[in-house]
């Protein structure tokens, strides 16, 4: 039982910590939050388009702009699945398997508290954006970041998952 109880505590600081660093992206102004994304958009579209540099300006624009927008979408989504394992790993610790109690049934309620956990800190980042110079929130970011959150369990509950079928499995040898 204490072990739960350093582990929360733990995640809850692990957490805190990830949502200060999702609100410090949200506090960026416009320019400078273009300015992180064009940084990594530039080398994703070397990585993606070797002969970028050789293509004319028109087709720069294009193939930067479409990149520009995965770029920052896949932020989003990456900066919540993120969220989503802290926050589902920090549920586990209450979840006991009873018999009786499936997966399955563990993963709905791991789910849904992590989807209500992360879209109401996605939507308190984007009504946040709001107050940003240059920002607005976007119903779209929202939507991403949610999905992003129940990417984060479900990633977590497959490695549960994976690991109590291997522990099953040898202590049955």
């Amino acid at each position: 039982m204490k072990k739960y109880i350093v582990a929360r505590f733990i995640l809850i600081a692990l957490i805190i910590l990830w949502m200060d660093i999702i609100f410090g992206f949200s506090a960026a102004t416009d320019v400078e939050s273009q300015g992180l994304s064009d940084k990594i958009t530039i080398k994703v579209v070397h990585i993606i388009h070797s002969d970028y540099d050789n293509l004319s300006l028109r087709e720069q624009k294009k193939i930067f702009d479409l990149t520009s927008f995965m770029v920052r979408k896949t932020g989003h989504l990456g900066e919540y699945t993120i969220l989503g394992i802290l926050v589902s790993l920090f549920l586990l610790t209450f979840e006991k398997i009873r018999s009786g109690k499936t997966l399955r049934s563990v993963l709905k309620i791991q789910l849904l508290g992590t989807a209500m956990w992360v879209f109401v800190y996605a939507i308190s980042d984007e009504f946040h954006q709001g107050f940003v110079k240059g920002r607005s929130p976007q119903i779209m970011d929202v939507l991403i970041d949610t999905i992003g959150g129940g990417l984060g369990c479900l990633l977590v509950f497959w490695c549960v998952t994976i690991i109590s079928k291997r522990i099953i499995k040898s202590s049955s040898n």
